[in-house]
């Protein structure tokens, strides 16, 4: 088994790393294989596994990274936001943001069925993925938690990560169902996906954030 120096093992890192992510948003996550990412890297099928265990601990590489941009994409937009409604509508809409525009998150998530693939990482690299990158988001909350007067105030961080995921994140994925409706039904007019998204929105966050 060849060895590499840290300086050589970085650099294939990155390269297998940026090699996966061209791909799968070419050919998607399935009909990607170690040897398409191993081959433009110069380096043997077999020596992939000195840097990932499986393909889903690649993907699950680039995910992470891509969260890391998008967390820190979050904190920009919030910058000088004190109004609680006006702050937690900009945090829903980062979220819809993330999942509509991101090209990797399409194919791994919304397009394609990523808990599969990425369940087939090694140990509980999901689960800590998850758990780390979601650390990052409660001081976000906390501090519109701490400026409002409204039921969020008492909530739990999680409780409104899964309030956002569990209608926001819902109807992202059911987008095609919601437009097709639109040309279905005569009495939707179009945008009807597009209005659904802004009155959940505007909704939640005035419903959580406006004292009873």
């Amino acid at each position: 088994m060849k060895k590499f120096s840290d300086e050589e093992r970085e650099r294939i890192r990155e390269q297998l790393v940026r090699t996966g992510r061209e791909l799968v948003l070419t050919y998607g996550p399935e009909k990607t294989t170690v040897k398409d990412v191993t081959d433009p890297v110069g380096i043997a099928k077999p020596t992939f596994y000195q840097f990932f265990d499986a393909k889903s601990d690649l993907y699950l590489e680039i995910l992470e990274r891509e969260i890391e941009e998008y967390v820190e994409n979050v904190r920009t937009e919030l910058e000088g936001i004190d109004d609680p409604q006006e702050a937690l509508e900009r945090f829903f809409w980062c979220y819809v943001e993330f999942g509509e525009e991101n090209p990797f998150v399409q194919q791994m998530i919304i397009r394609g069925n990523y808990r599969e693939l990425i369940e087939r990482s090694s140990g509980e690299a999901l689960n800590d993925v998850q758990e780390q990158r979601w650390a990052e988001f409660v001081p976000i909350i906390e501090e519109i938690k701490a400026r409002s007067d409204g039921p969020v105030a008492k909530m739990d961080p999680l409780t409104i990560g899964g309030l956002m995921s569990g209608t926001l994140g819902w109807l992202m994925i059911h987008k095609d169902e919601y437009e097709l409706y639109e040309t279905e039904l005569e009495t939707i007019d179009q945008g009807y996906y597009e209005h659904l998204q802004e009155t959940l929105i505007s909704t939640i966050a005035r419903g959580l954030t406006i004292a009873e």
